[in-house]
């Protein structure tokens, strides 16, 4: 029985796995890098909402929210204000999944909460 050139099938065998668990680690780290900025995105828009519920800016607040939204591909899906607090929802579909992210901005934290 000649086995020349088994070590080199096992060897690409191994090669081959390494690789594709290298590039399954790489689509998930991508897709929380995705989420992270999804939710970067969401505190600058709730910060740039609350300007103008505060009078530092001149505009509407959810207005204002969901253009820089959707000056980065993602949706506006909720917005509301509660006493002095601004609420809003994003989502964006990333890699064919659906994130949502909410973010908050407001006055004060609520002992409350």
């Amino acid at each position: 029985m000649r086995d020349s050139g088994s070590g080199t099938i096992l060897g690409l065998g191994i090669i081959c796995s390494l690789l594709g668990v290298m590039s399954l680690g790489l689509i998930v780290v991508s897709e929380n890098l995705g989420v992270q900025r999804l939710q970067a995105l969401a505190e600058t828009a709730v910060l740039a909402a609350e300007d103008r519920y505060l009078g530092l800016a001149v505009g509407f607040p959810c207005e204002s929210a969901d253009q820089i939204v959707k000056e980065f591909g993602a949706t506006l899906e909720e917005c509301h204000k509660v006493s002095s607090d601004i609420y809003i929802g994003v989502s964006q579909q990333l890699m064919g999944i659906v994130h949502r992210v909410n973010a908050r901005a407001g006055s004060g934290m609520d002992p409350a909460r």
